[in-house]
C-alpha cells in the first residue's frame, strides 16, 4: 500500500520540475487529464489509505526506540498528506494546470512532500528491516 503514493508523489515532482524548467507552452498548458493533476491525487488517495492502514496496524507494545520510531513515521505521514491534500485541491482549482503565477512555491510544496515522503520512508524502513515491526517471526 505504502509503495504507490512514494512513487507517485516522486513521479510526479520529477515531471512537474521538468515541467517548470523547461516552460514550454504545450507541457504548462495540458489539461487535467494530460498532465500531472490525475498522478498527484492517485498520490493523495494512496496517502490517505497508507495513513489509515498504518494507523491499524500499529502495533500496541513496543521498545521504546521503535515506538520513537513509530511516531516520527507517523507525524511525517500526516504532513506529506496534508501538503498532497493542499497541492491536490489547489490543482483542482486550476482545473489539473500548472499554476503558473505561483510556479515556484507549488515546486517549492512539491519538493517539500518528497522530502517528508522520503524521511518518512527511511523510518518505515528502519522499523521493519531494522527492528522487524509487522513481519512474523519464523521458526
Amino acid at each position: 500500500m505504502v509503495h504507490f503514493p512514494i512513487a507517485l508523489t516522486m513521479a510526479v515532482t520529477l515531471f512537474d520540475v521538468g515541467r517548470w524548467i523547461f516552460a514550454r507552452e504545450r507541457l504548462l498548458s495540458a489539461g487535467f487529464w494530460g498532465g500531472t493533476a490525475p498522478i498527484l491525487i492517485l498520490a493523495l488517495l494512496g496517502a490517505v489509505a497508507s495513513v489509515a492502514t498504518g494507523l491499524v496496524a500499529e502495533p500496541e507494545e513496543t521498545s521504546e526506540v521503535v515506538h520513537e520510531l513509530i511516531e516520527a513515521h507517523e507525524i511525517l505521514a500526516f504532513v506529506a498528506t496534508g501538503l498532497l491534500a493542499i497541492l491536490s485541491f489547489w490543482r483542482i482549482g486550476l482545473r489539473g494546470a500548472f499554476p503558473r503565477k505561483a510556479g515556484f512555491l507549488y515546486l517549492a510544496l512539491l519538493l517539500a512532500v518528497a522530502i517528508v515522503i522520503g524521511f518518512g520512508s527511511y523510518f518505515g524502513g528502519q522499523m521493519v528491516f531494522t527492528h522487524g515491526v509487522g513481519v512474523d517471526a519464523v521458526n
